[in-house]
């Protein structure tokens, strides 16, 4: 699973998520310790990381895929949202919730394909 390598360029966008949110009513690093894949194991990651290549793949737009982890309070869920065109490239969005306990944050980024089949992470979506 190529796209489970790049789960760190993934987690660093989902923090950043959290961060337009909260970033006004804290400062330094109480921004990115209050987002929950700050919190995650590899066993989280993996399990996020499962479901965000399977939306990538989903045929089917607007149909939530839920993931837990039995052994942490981490959680979360991933929604493929749908699909267009960027600069040439084949993409989709994906709105991607998170949880671990009580931290929660919830973002919509864009993935491109490239090369063929294999999803990059572009960004949050504005």
């Amino acid at each position: 699973m190529a796209l489970l390598r790049h789960w760190t360029t993934i987690i660093a966008a989902l923090c950043i998520a959290g961060v337009n949110a909260y970033a006004h009513a804290t400062g330094g690093n109480a921004v990115l310790n209050a987002m929950p894949a700050t919190k995650f194991n590899d066993a989280d990651h993996a399990l996020m990381m499962g479901r965000i290549n399977q939306a990538l793949h989903a045929d089917k737009d607007g149909e939530t895929l839920e993931w837990k982890n039995d052994k942490t309070p981490a959680s979360g869920s991933v929604t493929p949202l749908d699909r267009f065109t960027w600069e040439g490239l084949p993409c989709r969005r994906l709105r991607i919730h998170n949880a671990y306990g009580k931290l929660k944050a919830e973002g919509v980024y864009k993935f491109c394909e490239k090369p063929a089949g294999r999803w990059k992470l572009v960004g949050p979506d504005q």
